[in-house]
């Protein structure tokens, strides 16, 4: 297991930790063929990485340059990114959701060498490179042979391994300064477009160092990556600190076999996003309502919380079916990104799991703080890591914006002195997040500076409070609030997305009106207004039959849909 202050580099991890696992397990990945999880040890995994930084660096000439790895979630895709990061040069991830036109826009803005992609991007990639640097060097993740188009990524890795066998000793002998920068990670822009924040090896180690008092884990657990790898959040939770505490990681398929794998490959650890465990939850209601189990359950619920600390075991023996549905194994859901309602926080740890939520940013490589599982309290983000943070307030006020010092905050923005010094004054962060502590010193996140809402007479209005009421209505999938007009003209508006399987079960699958629907949902909204103090009303609604645009941790990209038509 990882212990603080253990690390120079990112590079001991590979070195040093990788070499401690040795034939434990560091992955499970499916095999498309046998469809049944294979395992990959952790010498295999530091062999490899070894052997694809020699042969980039001796043969191809790639030290210190920006290399971009894209594609679909593998071991491939993460034994790249850890041979670029702990020796060849920096790596920029990019999100393989992206449109061609933005693809091509951040290749060049990274002014990259080389691109490492998964065979699905290989059209993509193909269109573009007549409008690329003829000095690219292009690696195919799945490709068996190289050809003139690319390289093949196995053979590669063989062309590495001889020359490390041959006595090449590069690799052992590269030195990493752990405050340059090495990682180039491209914000997902909710609110704006995307900018390029630069990371080094001693951000990462601030927050591996700070979660080791957040989440103990060791060679007996498994990780659950279901989120892109190329989010910062998924590539340094489940991937770096899993695997420096010799933990293994299990490579799910996609959105759609999470079931299945869960129960295949039986994980101890889930990272995820809210909407999961929302989905989650959404599942056990209904398979409850249909055995007609909810109020049994309910009070099964009281009883082992009453317990307290002694119910958590019996919980795993009544809740057994629910713990079966996810593997069995599932103790601990990590979940991040995005606000997550305490109810459905306070729900599934009355199954018996345990929900730590965690908040940070790409800016502070990403942790800055997270509840313990000892003292968490559902619906805030606990204490902080391994930082400072400081709420900005005004006279009078309990919130503010959130503040942090500490050394995960990010070196800048790449090639943008100008916003860079916007956000970091005097060693502080702006996040750009407002928040207050509570009475016991846990921090609760109650909106964004850049989605608040200001009425004429100068009343701030966080939109993600009321979003949260709303996403209560039986019809409703999600909802958007934000300001429309200006000035005394300025009205607080909604767009909602619609339930489907709701809306079968309110027409008993009949053709749905959605004029019937729009008026129900109003009600709902109405009741919701008289919740709140007058300035907060929702005045407009709008109904969206297709979901929102998002990120790949599902935000909502408010800046593109505040200006969609109804």
């Amino acid at each position: 297991m990882l212990k603080k202050g253990e690390l120079y580099s990112l590079k001991d991890v590979v070195q040093k930790k990788f070499l401690e696992y040795g034939d434990k397990v560091a992955y499970l990945e499916k095999n498309k063929k046998t469809k049944k999880f294979e395992e990959i040890s952790f010498n295999e995994l530091r062999k490899d990485v070894k052997a694809l930084a020699t042969v980039l660096v001796k043969k191809y000439n790639l030290e210190d340059e920006k290399i971009v790895v894209i594609g679909k979630n593998s071991y491939k895709w993460y034994m790249s990114y850890l041979a670029v990061l702990t020796g060849v040069g920096i790596i920029v991830p990019l999100d393989k959701e992206l449109p061609q036109n933005e693809i091509e826009n951040l290749l060049k803005r990274s002014r990259a060498k080389c691109i490492i992609y998964s065979d699905e991007k290989k059209e993509v990639i193909s269109n573009m490179k007549n409008n690329l640097s003829d000095e690219i060097l292009y690696i195919n993740m799945n490709q068996e042979k190289s050809d003139d188009n690319s390289l093949s990524l196995d053979e590669l890795i063989l062309e590495g391994k001889k020359l490390i066998n041959d006595g090449d000793k590069w690799y052992d002998n590269k030195e990493i300064d752990p405050e340059s920068f090495k990682i180039l990670m491209f914000t997902s822009g909710t609110t704006s477009n995307s900018k390029g924040v630069m990371l080094s090896h001693n951000n990462v180690i601030s927050n591996l160092d700070g979660a080791l008092n957040i989440l103990k884990v060791g060679t007996g657990d498994r990780f659950f990556s279901v989120l892109p790898m190329h989010h910062i959040y998924e590539s340094i939770v489940t991937g770096m600190y899993a695997l420096a505490n010799g933990s293994s990681v299990v490579i799910c398929e996609g959105l759609k076999f999470i079931s299945k794998d869960i129960k295949d490959s039986k994980p101890t650890v889930l990272v995820c996003v809210p909407l999961l465990v929302e989905h989650v939850c959404k599942k056990i209601d209904k398979t409850l309502k249909e055995t007609k189990k909810e109020k049994i359950v309910r009070t099964l619920v009281k009883v082992t919380d009453a317990l307290g600390k002694f119910g958590t075991k019996l919980k795993r023996k009544v809740f057994a079916k629910i713990h079966e549905s996810l593997g069995g194994n599932l103790k601990y859901i990590l979940v991040a990104a995005a606000p997550i309602e305490k109810t459905i926080i306070e729900q599934i740890e009355g199954y018996g799991y345990v929900v730590l939520q965690g908040y940070g940013l790409t800016e502070t490589a990403p942790l800055v703080s997270a509840t313990r599982e000892e003292t968490r309290k559902a619906g805030t983000v606990g204490q902080a890591a391994n930082c400072e943070i400081r709420i900005n307030t005004k006279e009078g006020e309990k919130e503010g914006e959130i503040l942090v010092r500490g050394a995960n905050v990010m070196l800048g923005y790449y090639e943008d002195e100008d916003a860079t010094k916007e956000v970091i004054k005097d060693g502080w962060f702006y996040t750009g997040d407002i928040g207050f502590y509570d009475d016991e010193g846990h921090l609760h996140i109650t909106g964004r500076t850049k989605n608040v809402i200001v009425t004429n007479n100068g009343k701030n209005i966080y939109p993600e409070e009321i979003e949260f009421e709303i996403n209560k209505l039986k019809l409703v999938k999600e909802s958007m609030v934000y300001g429309e007009g200006t000035g005394s003209d300025m009205s607080v508006s909604a767009i909602v997305t619609l339930d489907e399987e709701e809306i079968r079960e309110f027409y008993n699958n009949d053709k749905p009106d959605y004029s019937r629907i729009k008026d129900k949902i109003w009600e709902g909204i109405k009741a919701v207004n008289d919740k709140m103090v007058s300035y907060k009303a929702v005045k407009n609604l709008k109904v969206r039959l297709k979901d929102f645009e998002k990120t790949t941790t599902l935000k909502i990209k408010r800046f593109l849909e505040s200006n969609k038509e109804e």
